[in-house]
C-alpha cells in the first residue's frame, strides 16, 4: 500500500497551492482590458541606458556571488580552486534559480562539479548550507530596515496601518541582532534533535550579510531602473515592495516566482500603469534569470563535455585513488 503523505508535508504542499491560485486570479483580473500592443509599446520605449544599467548591475550580483563562493570553498578546505568555486557558485545560482528548489537543484549542480575536483560529498552539502544563507539574510534584514524606515509610505501599500509596519519591520530587526548576537557569543554547535549546527564564525557572518545585500539590493536596482517615472516610489520604499514579492514567489515553489512574483508586484504598485509595469517586468526577467539561465546552461554543457574528455576522466580516478588511499 502507499505510504500517506503526512500532515507535516501537506501543509507547504497546500501553502503553495494556494499562493500559485491566487496569484493567478488576481493575474486574470489585472491583465484584464490590458493589450499586448499596449505591452510592446511600452517595452520599446524602456531607454537602452536602463537597459545597460540593469545588465551592468547582473555583473555586479553575479560576480558578488562568484566571489563568495570562493570565500566559503577556502573556509571548506579540499581541494576546489578559486576557479571552479566561482563557475560553481555562477552556475548554481543562475540554473537553480531558475528551475526553483535553488538549494536543491543549485546543490546538485555543486556536487556535479566540487566531486569532480575531489571534493567529498560532506564539504559539498557545507557548500551548499553556507551558499543558501544569505539571499535569506539580506531579504529578511532589508525588509525590516524598509519598514521601519518608510513605515508611512509602506503602510498604505501594505493596506495596514503605520504602526503595525513600524512594528513588524522592528520585529524583523530584533531577530537579526538577535541571531548576529549568537553568533558573536556562541562557539558550541546548536542540537536540534539528533542534528548539531555549527553556526558560521562572526567574519563569515558579516560576508554573508554583505554578499546577500548585495544580491538583492544589485536585483530590486535592475527592475527599479525599469520601472515608469509614474510609479513614484523611493527606492527606500521599493525594497519592501520587491522583498515581499520575492518572498511570495518562493513560498509558492514555482521556478523562478514566475506569476506569483508578478502578482504580487502589480498588486501592491497598483497605481503604477500597467502597461510600463509589465514591460519592466519582462525586461527585468529576462536581464536577470533568462539571459544568465541560456549562457549558464551553455557553459555547463561545455564542462559536462570537457569533464568526459580520457584526460580529465584519468584525472579524476587519480584524485578518487588518493582519497581512498588516504582513508586507508
Amino acid at each position: 500500500m502507499r505510504r500517506m503523505l503526512s500532515p507535516r508535508r501537506l501543509v507547504p504542499i497546500a501553502i503553495s497551492a494556494v499562493i500559485v491560485v491566487l496569484a493567478l486570479r488576481f493575474l486574470t483580473s489585472a491583465t484584464h482590458g490590458l493589450h499586448v500592443a499596449d505591452v510592446v509599446r511600452a517595452l520599446q520605449a524602456i531607454p537602452l541606458t536602463s537597459v545597460a544599467i540593469g545588465a551592468l548591475l547582473v555583473i555586479v550580483l553575479y560576480s558578488a556571488l562568484a566571489t563568495y563562493e570562493t570565500i566559503i570553498a577556502r573556509y571548506v578546505g579540499g581541494p576546489v580552486s578559486s576557479r571552479r568555486a566561482a563557475m560553481g557558485g555562477v552556475l548554481a545560482a543562475s540554473i537553480g534559480h531558475a528551475l526553483g528548489l535553488g538549494t536543491v537543484s543549485g546543490g546538485a549542480i555543486r556536487y556535479r562539479v566540487y566531486a569532480a575536483a575531489g571534493l567529498r560529498p560532506l564539504g559539498v552539502g557545507k557548500m551548499v548550507l553556507l551558499a543558501a544563507i544569505p539571499y535569506p539574510a539580506a531579504l529578511g534584514l532589508l525588509l525590516s530596515v524598509s519598514l521601519l524606515v518608510q513605515s508611512e509610505a509602506a503602510a498604505p501599500i501594505l493596506h495596514t496601518t503605520t504602526e503595525l509596519a513600524r512594528g513588524i519591520g522592528l520585529a524583523l530587526l530584533v531577530l537579526h541582532v538577535a541571531y548576529v548576537t549568537l553568533v558573536l557569543k556562541r562557539r558550541e554547535p546548536l542540537s536540534f534533535g539528533r542534528y548539531l549546527v555549527t553556526l558560521p564564525p562572526p567574519n563569515l557572518t558579516g560576508v554573508q550579510y554583505c554578499v546577500g545585500i548585495i544580491e538583492v539590493c544589485a536585483a530590486a536596482s535592475i527592475l527599479y531602473v525599469l520601472l515608469p517615472a509614474q510609479a513614484g516610489l523611493p527606492f527606500s520604499v521599493f525594497i519592501g515592495v520587491y522583498v515581499l514579492s520575492i518572498l511570495a514567489g518562493l513560498a509558492s515553489s514555482v521556478p523562478a516566482g514566475f506569476g506569483v512574483f508578478d502578482a504580487t508586484l502589480i498588486g501592491l504598485l497598483p497605481h503604477a500603469p500597467q502597461a510600463e509595469l509589465w514591460a519592466a517586468v519582462i525586461v527585468y526577467r529576462v536581464l536577470l534569470e533568462l539571459l544568465p539561465l541560456v549562457t549558464a546552461s551553455l557553459v555547463f554543457a561545455a564542462y559536462e563535455i570537457w569533464w568526459r574528455l580520457p584526460s580529465q576522466r584519468a584525472r579524476v580516478a587519480e584524485i578518487r585513488l588518493a582519497q581512498r588511499q588516504r582513508d586507508d
